[in-house]
């Protein structure tokens, strides 16, 4: 959602500053009661509900409407409630409206932009426990942020403050639908799936015009461009090819255009405009952007220069749409059902989904089995000195209750923790209005529930989207099994820049901390690339967390805030 807001609740007479900071972005005054001011941009949409509750953002009814809001809604939206003596913040979950927080001498002050909450002559203080997890533990998101004493609300929770106390709880946990499986045969659950996609796409697009889609040609942003179109909407499309056949999907993107009646742009862009040394120009509370993707970024911003136009796209279809290419789907089916037919149905249906044959299947099935399962977020210590860094995770509310559903069902949820950490962190997104169908509440709510063998029917990963828009979209696209791909542009573009890699990263602030293994990453560079290593991806990670750290690091010795910058 495009816009911002800033809020205080407390003594509201001691947040002068944050009223001035609020005033100066161009902020109005939206709502003010004893204990409450909110102020907002005049475009962001604003309901009031029962109770004194202001909503802002896209707050849709709930699928199927079953009662008043913020509860029972969804969207992209925070709400501020009063109920019971205490005061309450709630984030929409999963596409909810950025919400950060912070300690304030007269009470509590929130923001979209964390600019906007920290004193005009207060230090920038780096987190450094942050900065160790953000290394160890890709794309684990939680309340922490890279800058001392700034929270993120993540989606799907809420803060309630009595004026004294703040107390952080989740509002909302994919494991509830987890324990409510559906029907497994796709005549059941495709039409169920494509309705629900068309419907929130609908509801999302009503208020939008002018839309442009991003159309990589894959299917899940074609099942957008198919929902789109179903709902009547007015839009048209934009895609992007490489110089490399592995990145060149016009074909697919222009059979769907077709199929949609739509306009499609589309733009060639290679490794020259990737840079992955130069430092961010803008302050951020944890690494954003990511480097890899500047070629697209700026070739978005050449072609698309409205900053208007809301975009769309299929982010987020892989993890939703349950795409793994692990044999945990294999072992839920056996938990329920033991060794029988519907067990080495999805044996065969999973391995041929990942071109390997039943018995590499079952080998690796069985020691899986025999492993057991993978409890907590993966830690990565590629290149880096682990002994410098956290042995656990930082928390997060989705890892109560994840010990009571199957490897698969965990494995889906995580693959939609790391595609949320994903959506601010585009240079081409900021500051304007990007939609994400496909992560819309009802359609993961629903795609949880669907059993994880279903999504393999057929010998085909996502097999449920893929039979529910089977009537809308070419069957060149319902039925590819490849997907496009970056990895020679990127290649490329790290051969080309990898002196300078070598400078930013052994001659960094991370490794001044003892933070990396500076032998591992000297030998790596020396060395050139061969088929199918791709550890330069490693290197480029570790590599904007070091430019994130650059920026950051000349606000800590000057004493300077983010809002100065």
């Amino acid at each position: 959602m495009k816009g911002a807001f800033a809020a205080f609740l407390g003594d509201v007479e001691g947040a002068r500053d944050l009223v001035d900071a609020a005033e100066r972005r161009g902020l109005v005054s939206v709502d003010l009661q004893p204990g409450r001011v909110i102020f907002a941009s005049e475009a962001m949409p604003l309901q009031r509900a029962s109770g004194g509750a202001v909503i802002l953002g896209d707050c849709f009814t709930r699928y199927p409407a079953t009662g008043r809001a913020p509860k029972n809604c969804w969207g992209s939206y925070v709400a501020f409630t009063a109920e019971s003596g205490a005061l309450g913040v709630e984030r929409a979950a999963l596409t909810g409206m950025p919400v950060y927080w912070c300690r304030h001498p007269a009470g509590l002050a929130c923001a979209s932009d964390p600019a906007l909450l920290l004193a005009p002559h207060a230090p920038v203080a780096i987190d450094w426990e942050f900065v160790g997890s953000t290394l160890a533990y890709i794309n684990l998101r939680t309340e922490r942020t890279g800058l001392v004493g700034v929270h993120e609300l993540v989606a799907g929770t809420g803060i309630k403050f009595d004026g004294r106390s703040i107390c952080v709880a989740s509002t909302w946990s994919p494991w509830h639908y987890v324990a409510r499986p559906t029907s497994p045969r796709l005549v059941d659950i495709a039409p169920e799936l494509a309705k629900r996609i068309i419907d929130c796409t609908a509801a999302w697009s009503a208020s939008r015009h002018d839309i442009i889609l991003e159309l990589s040609g894959g299917l899940d942003s074609s099942i957008v461009a198919a929902a789109l179109r179903a709902a009547d909407s007015d839009f048209s499309a934009i895609t992007f090819a490489t110089p490399e056949a592995e990145g060149d999907e016009r074909h697919f993107a222009r059979a769907v255009a077709s199929r949609c009646g739509i306009g499609l742009t589309e733009v060639v862009h290679d490794d020259a405009a990737i840079d992955l040394v130069s430092l961010p120009d803008a302050l951020t509370v944890r690494p954003a952007a990511y480097s890899v993707l500047g070629g697209l970024d700026r070739a978005f911003v050449e072609h698309v220069s409205d900053r208007s136009r809301p975009i769309f796209g299929g982010i987020g279809g892989d993890s939703v749409f349950h795409l793994s290419t692990t044999v945990a789907p294999i072992l839920d089916v056996w938990s329920s059902w033991g060794w029988s037919r519907r067990t080495f149905a999805a044996l065969r249906d999973v391995a041929r989904a990942s071109d390997a044959t039943i018995w590499e299947a079952a080998r690796l099935s069985w020691r899986a089995h025999r492993a057991g399962p993978r409890m907590g977020w993966r830690r990565d210590t590629a290149y880096l000195n682990p002994a410098a860094l956290p042995e656990t995770p930082f928390a997060h509310p989705w890892d109560e209750g994840e010990g009571t559903v199957s490897q698969a069902k965990r494995n889906q949820a995580e693959s939609i923790r790391r595609i949320l950490d994903f959506l601010d962190r585009p240079r081409r997104w900021e500051g304007r209005d990007v939609v994400s169908p496909l992560l819309s509440q009802p359609v993961v709510e629903l795609c949880l529930s669907i059993p994880s063998g279903s999504w393999f029917s057929g010998g085909r990963n996502r097999a449920v989207a893929r039979a529910a828009f089977a009537d809308r979209l070419p069957p060149q696209v319902v039925w590819r099994k490849g997907k496009g791909r970056m990895e020679a542009l990127c290649a490329a573009a790290y051969m080309r820049q990898r002196a300078q890699l070598r400078e930013l990263l052994l001659g960094g602030i991370l490794a001044q901390r003892g933070l990396l293994d500076a032998q591992a990453i000297e030998a790596y560079l020396e060395r050139d690339l061969t088929e199918g290593d791709f550890d330069y991806f490693r290197l480029i990670e570790i590599g904007d967390v070091e430019r994130w750290l650059r920026v950051v690091e000349p606000g800590v010795a000057a004493g300077s805030s983010l809002a100065q910058r």
